[in-house]
């Protein structure tokens, strides 16, 4: 070992830099190698153990303290994460099958969905009227032996009555059930813009449920804070975590109002990240949401007290058009909310967005935890990231700035406040705003939308239901009056489970709850969810539209002078350039000489065509070639791939429009020849 380490010596970060400057060749190194996240992060090339030997984390333990290592002591050695798959169905009956699909899939954890009671319910949800609805769902469910998460909107005291009704009537009591109910009434407000039930009512809900969960039923969690809300409307890593704590502590504090002791609230908090395709950056949030996490536990006093984190990959990022490469970003996205130490995780089958799966997308989705966990073995390391001088260094960047959003949003006077305000949704759209406008530079890239398009692809069609919470629910039971008295403790629970064990409907259960009342909650700035490639996938619409109308989409003739080899780059990134728009573009052919140019340009009907050689070319034939094209079509639209430099003046008078070059904005410009060739 001796001899291998004088043969390897060892390097100062002062020879590194030395080495890196030599090889820049006099460009600027902060230019080059120096980079700045949308948190305002400056991230170098590199990073040493002297970067963190001081960082407060790195002297804590799994399970301990900041718990950034992990909630608990053995990490996944013990039970390793819940495969969490979002399962969605119209009725009892297919959403069993699914149940069943998934279980022998290798699902550990059944996430469903409850639908509002419509039979074509917007978020694809089950109608569940009353427990023999649900007996059908979870007929052969083994409810003791598998974790159930409950997505069912605002009625959760009416849902939950129901499940736990059903569970006893299989068999199975409240005691030994795990898993919870998602409600977060501000996250809901957030993305919606409006709450249809007053939140001082969503409030004294959860506090029933909570109080009863602590009382019977300790496997249940029943406060959930969903930061997707966030990542999904464009925010930034820590804008999405500062809105979870803050989030959080407003939960916490109504809890408190109503007498609930945060020792019993904080068991019961689910926090809910979306994964994104920053990979290290992900890793780094999770890690450092188990950090902001035990700073609030500890500002309660509050100890023991792991955190839940589920992750569920990324919209945000997700295409309709060459659709199987979202497999690949969700792979990267699973990869890092593993090595992050998620709880649980949902992945998204590449076919998530258009609002209907199918079982193959879904077995492809389970089948990466399988991956995760047998081949990359991710589940017998205790904290995976742990060591990484970057992830520590970025862990500890990304908790200190998260909490610095979080304490701006206690200034303002809470998350509530913030809301009303609109300070919140203005800050998440501004920086959706600058990752939309990186993305029409293509300085952020989406395979298959805005760089490497699949023109001979197909497209998932969107099936979004139009909402009708709220309205009458066609053929359903007149609700009945049940003997609930409505509170914010466990005997409001306790008397709705007893209705529905004795048959009452979620209608009914809801009515006698306070539920539904006439008087609705506040009204703030809505923060819908986007994704990066929608844009681009207007053009592509746009000039889909065209060519079954026309008969052929738009066309681009590119005309390619002198020989291949000096250009066939620069020809090929041009015709990716144009094919982004749904472009049909003629870049295959190249032209010896000027003439020969324009008689291909005769015969085209293309209405824009491109000039594409090299540099050296250029200075010969641009002008020339520019001024037979306007001469032969006066009413071409000609561009030039590549900088002009000194040369634009000249080239421009004799007939260039414009020039295509990598400071070009891809969209803008797109949509303009769009706009040229009659599509738009």
């Amino acid at each position: 070992m001796s001899k291998l380490l004088s043969e390897f010596p060892g390097h100062s970060y002062d020879q590194w830099y030395a080495a890196a400057e030599a090889l820049l060749k006099g460009a600027d190194f902060d230019q080059k190698l120096v980079s700045k996240t949308y948190e305002g992060i400056t991230i170098q090339p590199i990073y040493r153990r002297e970067d963190i030997a001081e960082l407060e984390h790195r002297k804590h333990l799994p399970g301990s303290a900041s718990l950034v290592r992990g909630s608990h002591t053995d990490g996944f050695l013990k039970s390793g994460w819940e495969v969490s798959q979002e399962l969605k169905a119209p009725t009892p009956q297919t959403l069993n099958s699914l149940i069943h699909e998934g279980l022998n899939g290798g699902q550990s954890e059944l996430n469903l969905f409850v639908g509002c009671g419509q039979d074509d319910c917007c978020t694809g949800g089950t109608r569940i009227d009353a427990v023999a609805d649900l007996k059908v769902a979870l007929d052969g469910v083994a409810l003791d032996a598998v974790s159930t998460w409950w997505q069912c909107g605002p009625a959760n005291v009416a849902t939950a009555a129901i499940v736990i009704a059903a569970a006893e009537d299989m068999g199975v009591p409240a005691a030994k059930l795990r898993g919870g109910f998602e409600n977060d009434p501000l996250g809901q407000l957030a993305a919606k813009g409006i709450s249809r039930q007053p939140l001082a009512l969503r409030f004294d809900h959860m506090a029933a449920l909570t109080d009863y969960a602590a009382r019977h039923a300790p496997g249940l969690r029943t406060i959930s804070v969903t930061g997707d809300v966030w990542h999904n409307a464009g925010a930034t890593a820590t804008q999405e975590l500062g809105c979870v704590i803050a989030t959080t502590v407003a939960y916490i504090e109504e809890m408190k109002t109503r007498g609930l002791d945060p020792a019993a609230v904080l068991p019961r908090i689910r926090l809910r990240l979306a994964v994104g395709s920053d990979y290290f950056m992900e890793i780094a949030k999770i890690r450092a949401a188990r950090w902001l996490w035990s700073k609030v536990a500890a500002a309660y006093g509050v100890e023991n007290a792991p955190v839940h984190i589920h992750a569920s990959t990324s919209k945000w990022n997700k295409t309709t058009y060459d659709a199987h490469t979202n497999m690949l970003r969700v792979t990267a996205e699973a990869f890092a909310a593993v090595v992050a130490g998620a709880d649980s995780l949902h992945i998204g089958p590449y076919d998530e967005i258009s609002g209907e799966t199918d079982e193959f997308s879904r077995r492809i989705a389970r089948n990466l935890h399988t991956i995760l966990r047998e081949e990359c073995g991710l589940d017998r390391v205790i904290d995976p990231a742990g060591g990484s001088s970057y992830i520590e260094w970025l862990t500890d960047k990304i908790a200190e700035k998260s909490w610095a959003v979080f304490q701006d949003i206690e200034k303002q006077g809470g998350m509530l406040a913030a809301l009303e305000a609109g300070t919140v949704q203005q800050a998440v759209q501004d920086v959706c705003k600058a990752k939309l406008q990186n993305v029409r530079r293509r300085k952020d890239k989406i395979v298959g939308a805005n760089m490497y398009p699949d023109l001979k692809g197909g497209k998932l069609e969107i099936h979004k239901a139009e909402c009708r919470a709220g309205l009458v629910i066609p053929g359903a039971s007149a609700p009945q009056p049940l003997d609930i008295t409505p509170s914010d403790n466990s005997s409001m629970v306790e008397q709705a489970i007893a209705a529905a064990m004795a048959g009452a409907t979620k209608l009914s259960l809801a009515i006698s709850t306070g539920f539904v009342c006439e008087e609705t909650g506040p009204t703030v700035t809505a923060l819908p969810a986007r994704r990066a490639a929608e844009e681009y996938e207007a053009l592509r619409d746009a000039s889909a539209a065209f060519a079954a109308q026309t008969g052929s989409a738009p066309a681009i003739l590119q005309l390619n002078i002198g020989p291949s080899r000096k250009y066939r780059l620069r020809a090929d990134w041009t015709a990716a350039f144009f094919e982004a728009a749904g472009f049909a573009v003629d870049g295959k052919r190249d032209f010896k000489g000027i003439d020969e140019a324009v008689a291909a340009l005769t015969e085209s009907t293309a209405a824009i065509a491109v000039i594409t050689s090299d540099d050296d070319n250029y200075l010969q034939v641009a002008e020339a070639l520019a001024q037979a094209v306007k001469n032969a079509k006066p009413g071409i639209h000609l561009l030039l791939a590549g900088a002009p430099g000194e040369n634009e003046s000249a080239w421009r008078a004799a007939g260039i429009d414009e020039f295509v070059n990598v400071r070009s904005n891809n969209y803008e410009l797109n949509e303009q020849l769009l706009k040229k060739a009659g599509v738009l």
